[in-house]
């Protein structure tokens, strides 16, 4: 037996290989960079035994022989100062395959680190498996924040601390303008902010997501309407952060708003159509207009929801009328067909219904009805008949009688055709113009379509009506409204061709069929005819009257293919004429192009009021703050128009700009600029230049500079009294244009002015090239100048750029002392605005020469507070 003093390493070392043998990492002694002893594990870990492990070459471990140098250069130093040194890399197995390995060691004696190395190894690919994972859904998360259609926002204690670049651009504002702001920034004023905070912040205190609808006005002036949902992170503390969805609603807000003006227009004309028009579910009244309740006697709200058996004198017109049309109405088709009816109060009349079905529902037939009383043809057609009756009556009688007379019978049989033509004449036209009634004007326009059909050519329907008959009826007796009525028809016979149709409906209505159209400017021409014809006034028992026409039209085949369509297109468009100001046409169109009227009326308008001398001028001082003086004046052209009053240039300029009327406007401004100015010089008042503006327009015209060589002349000027202000858009026009032109105007004399400077994209190598004296800073950057430290960058930029330049720099629009005392601390000490004048007539030249404020630098810093600027 051993002695138990010699058992006792022996043991030790058995726990020792139990110990290495057993625990969860790999262990590996290195000794001059060979695998001198290792666990079971650790060779097993890269895929050997352990005899084919030991004794092996470290560097098999590694990838290639760069990452083994790298690990020696790495540790060497580490080990040698006695710290472990530690790293993750990927190793590789006995089969070439590579894995993430968490690597400690230590060196045994670190004072000779050749002695061998301690290297303890833990396989780490399955966390970085999972490190990667997570980082991929961190990077996919940010993806979709960044890209997604809705805005995004982190609020933290009413503070914005992230959000998407699609948020900042629904409310306009610049990328990372946000981050870091007060959530005040996206409200109108402080009000909404509070209100909608406390509402805000009681739901998500309740555990509630919030929603809202909010209307925003961007920087630009662009209306914004959002829907915005929010919810708190921790509903206990909804200060402590909320996470918020921005939506850009503007586009179905908008298209909500103009399906309602829409639908306002149609009930306009369902309310004011010519005929009566009735809409059924199941040969139940839906609805009607005005018309069709007149028709048969009734109030609208009396026909609701009642049978159509209402309309019928006994039951079995209601239901042969039903036999007809509903069949007919069921297959796709159009009915038209004529039927007794009953008025309210018992009467039995005749008249021509028009029936289609309309696709609203699933469920029942619904059917739009067009009626119109044809009780007077009927009449006729009955006389008619009973004439004819008689007239057989008579030839049977006196054919017995005068068998033997043939020159007699000849003669009878002639009197018969001049009678019936007589008669037939009398039931297809209008008994007081002689012109074709309703019925002989649907046989012709009928006729039209077919031939325009076969031919494809196109038919037009004018639908005319005349402005303020009524009147003349009420007041000068229905004699003179029956002959001026004559007139009128006479008028319209006069400028059609023989083949078109000219027919009166009644009253004040006329149609008018045009056959045989190539385009719809052929169209135009017979309009124009018209209003020119009924231009003239006529004489009616000494009584002058004038009676202009409401037109309007649809063409065949693009406005419709059937008489009824084409009838109600003409009249819709007809009701938009008289909208538009009477005594003029309009063609059908699914949306009237009302902007495009409107600038034509406001161009012919324009070129009167530039003829007839409607145009004047105003005057604002321009202020050398220092010298406690006025400076210069600028002249700003007003109109003022006898029926509308003063006209705003931002309406009449752009139109005088496409026309080309800024030209001679332009030029008249320039002119009376110049000879007020001199004027104000006789009168003893000082020496001072006046700025004029030049639209983009009127500086590229040619022969500009000796125009106002000549004006100069005319008005006895010196070119140094005269400024013109050009913006800063317009100059970046055509460069070398542009140089050539501004120093002829400087070798003039004449002062140069850069207006609206910062609003461009101007180079500073072309302004340096431009020989201007002066850069105005717009007032979009003055009007915020007090709160928006992004303005106040700009402006100092300005005026720095224009100090390096050797320019002088004038504020425009400055309103308020606040303002002021901002520009004066910023360099800048010419202004012009409000706070001193505003433009003024020259009638108060003491005003414009002598501005209120200008006490100069020392003057009191209190204002009345900001003005709208006109």
């Amino acid at each position: 037996m051993m002695r138990p003093a010699a058992l006792k390493p022996a043991v030790a070392l058995m726990e020792l290989n139990a110990i290495l043998e057993n625990v969860s990492i790999g262990i590996l002694f290195t000794h001059r960079r060979k695998l001198m002893q290792a666990n079971t594990l650790c060779a097993g870990m890269f895929g050997y035994t352990l005899e084919e492990f030991i004794g092996q070459s470290a560097i098999m471990l590694y990838p290639n022989q760069e990452v083994y140098d790298a690990i020696g250069n790495h540790a060497g130093p580490t080990l040698a100062e006695g710290k472990s040194f530690r790293t993750e890399l990927e190793m590789k197995r006995k089969d070439g395959s590579l894995f993430w390995c968490r690597l400690s060691a230590k060196a045994v004696n670190p004072e000779r680190t050749q002695d061998g190395t301690l290297w303890i190894m833990e396989d780490i690919t399955e966390d970085r498996l999972m490190l990667s994972a997570l980082e991929r859904s961190m990077r996919e998360l940010s993806a979709i924040f960044d890209t997604d259609a809705f805005g995004i926002c982190v609020v933290r204690n009413r503070v914005v601390v992230r959000c998407n670049r699609r948020f900042e651009e629904i409310y306009g504002l610049p990328a990372g303008s946000l981050v870091g702001q007060s959530s005040r920034r996206l409200f109108a004023s402080d009000e909404e902010y509070g209100r909608i905070g406390d509402s805000v912040y009681a739901d998500l205190a309740a555990g509630q997501v919030h929603r809202r609808e909010q209307f925003y006005r961007k920087r630009d002036g662009a209306p914004l309407w959002m829907r915005v949902t929010g919810s708190a992170f921790d509903p206990a503390d909804p200060h402590a952060g909320s996470v918020w969805l921005l939506e850009d609603i503007t586009a179905p807000r908008e298209a909500e708003e103009r399906a309602r003006r829409a639908f306002n227009e149609q009930q306009m004309i369902f309310d004011n159509a010519a005929v009566g028009i009735l809409f059924v579910r199941d040969r139940m009244v839906q609805r009607c207009n005005r018309k069709l309740a007149d028709i048969f006697g009734y109030e609208p709200e009396e026909l609701a929801d009642r049978s159509t058996r209402v309309f019928y004198p006994t039951e079995e017109d209601y239901q042969r009328h039903g036999g007809l049309a509903y069949p007919l109405i069921e297959s796709g088709e159009t009915f038209i067909g004529e039927n007794r009816v009953r008025h309210k109060d018992g009467h039995i009349f005749w008249v021509r219904a028009t029936g289609r079905r309309v696709a609203i529902d699933a469920e029942g037939i619904a059917v739009i009805w067009i009626f119109e009383d044809v009780t007077e043809r009927h009449q006729a057609e009955e006389a008619l008949l009973r004439a004819h009756d008689e007239l057989e009556q008579r030839v049977v009688e006196r054919t017995a009688e005068l068998a033997t007379a043939n020159t007699q019978l000849q003669e009878e049989v002639f009197e018969r055709m001049q009678a019936e033509q007589r008669i037939w004449h009398i039931a297809h036209h209008d008994s007081l113009t002689g012109l074709p009634n309703r019925a002989l004007l649907h046989d012709r326009l009928e006729q039209a379509l077919t031939q325009a059909q076969r031919n494809q050519q196109r038919v037009a329907v004018m639908f005319l009506d005349l402005d303020r008959f009524k009147s003349i009826n009420d007041t000068l007796g229905h004699a003179v409204g029956d002959e001026l009525l004559k007139q009128v028809a006479q008028r319209l016979t006069s400028v059609v061709r023989a083949v078109d149709t000219v027919s009166r409906l009644g009253g004040d209505e006329f149609v008018i069929v045009l056959h045989e159209l190539t385009s719809p400017d052929d169209a135009v021409q017979v309009a124009e005819k018209i209003l020119n014809a009924l231009s003239s006034t006529v004489q009616i028992e000494g009584h002058e009257l004038r009676a202009t026409p409401s037109i309007g039209i649809s063409v065949f085949p693009d406005d419709g293919n059937e008489v009824f369509v084409l009838m109600k297109n003409a009249d819709t468009a007809m009701y938009h004429a008289k909208a538009m100001g009477r005594n003029t046409f309009q063609f059908f169109a699914q949306q009237m192009n009302e902007q495009a009227s409107r600038f034509f009326k406001l161009e012919n308008r324009l070129r009167q009021a530039i003829e007839q001398g409607q145009l004047l001028l105003h005057y604002q001082p321009l202020v050398d703050w220092p010298r406690g003086e006025v400076c210069g004046m600028e002249a700003l052209v007003r109109w003022n128009d006898p029926e509308h009053g003063m006209i705003s240039p931002a309406e009449f300029i752009p139109v005088a700009e496409e026309t080309g009327l800024i030209i001679p406007l332009g030029e008249w401004v320039l002119t009376e600029a110049l000879r007020q100015n001199r004027a104000w010089q006789q009168e003893g008042r000082p020496l001072l230049p006046v700025s004029v503006n030049l639209s983009p327009r009127q500086f590229r015209q040619k022969g500009l500079v000796d125009t106002v060589r000549r004006i100069l002349v005319e008005t006895g000027q010196p070119a140094t009294l005269l400024e013109l202000e050009i913006t800063e858009s317009t100059l970046m026009q055509d460069i070398d244009d542009t140089s050539a032109r501004l120093r002829e105007f400087a070798a003039m004399g004449v002062r140069l002015a850069i207006d609206d400077f910062g609003t461009g994209y101007s180079s500073l190598s072309y302004l340096k090239r431009f020989p201007v004296d002066k850069l105005k800073i717009d007032q979009s950057f003055v009007r915020d100048l007090t709160t928006d430290p992004d303005d106040a960058a700009i402006v100092t930029a300005i005026i720095g750029l224009a100090k390096s330049l050797g320019l002088d720099t004038l504020a425009e629009g400055v309103e308020t002392t606040e303002q002021l005392n901002i520009l004066l601390s910023l360099g800048c000490d010419k202004f012009q605005g409000y706070l001193f004048s505003r433009p003024l007539p020259p009638a108060q030249a003491a005003s414009i020469f002598q501005p209120t404020l200008l006490d100069g630098p020392s003057a009191s810093a209190e204002s009345t507070g900001p003005q709208a600027k006109a």
